[in-house]
């Protein structure tokens, strides 16, 4: 297996690039976030590689960090998801956007990426949104409106309601509930609370 590759870029598009690696050129596959990373030809570069294989041909894929690559990997163990199509699911979303949709059941952003329709975007939601993991960060700006101390004590219970067991999609979602039936103001306590009974 070719895990990483370290060499001079002879040519860069978009989707594709090929790294002279001490005399061998290397045509890899990228998405446009990693193509946005590398340098002009001639410019050494370092990815981290995946190689897919098939009956008929060996594919390399490219990535400059290793958060896109384990999303790649995530992808395309999804039914009906190729490595043609990750690497276009990747190019439409930056890896932290992608996570927050999936874990957010989020269907309309990924539907705007080409070649996701409504039922893909259900499929990835179904068989990755346990698998993302996010911050409180993320959560909170789904929520508009927030002045600092706000965001603090949602912070707060959104954490609470995790660790008490709940996902954040359960958390983000009674919280919502809460904060339009009884407004912001209530004390940490009470969100909790009523969090718990609106999930």
């Amino acid at each position: 297996m070719i895990e990483q590759i370290h060499g001079s870029l002879l040519k860069k598009m978009p989707t594709f690039c090929v790294v002279n690696c001490q005399g061998i050129g290397f045509g890899l596959h990228i998405s446009l976030n990693t193509f946005r990373y590398l340098g002009e030809p001639s410019e050494e570069v370092d990815l981290l590689t995946h190689l897919h294989v098939r009956e008929d041909a060996l594919q390399l894929y490219g990535f400059v960090e290793e958060a896109e690559r384990d999303m790649f990997r995530k992808l395309i163990n999804v039914s009906g998801i190729g490595p043609r199509l990750a690497i276009t699911i990747l190019s439409g979303l930056p890896v932290k956007e992608l996570k927050q949709a999936l874990a957010l059941d989020d269907v309309d952003s990924l539907i705007k990426i080409p070649g996701v329709g409504r039922k893909t975007a259900q499929r990835l939601i179904l068989e990755l949104k346990e698998k993302m993991e996010i911050s409180a960060e993320a959560v909170l700006t789904q929520i508009p409106h927030l002045a600092a101390t706000e965001r603090d004590k949602i912070g707060e219970a959104l954490k609470a309601l995790v660790i008490l067991g709940y996902k954040q999609s359960e958390a983000k979602l009674g919280i919502e509930k809460v904060i339009k039936k009884h407004g912001k103001e209530l004390s940490l306590e009470d969100l909790i609370k009523i969090a718990l009974q609106e999930i």
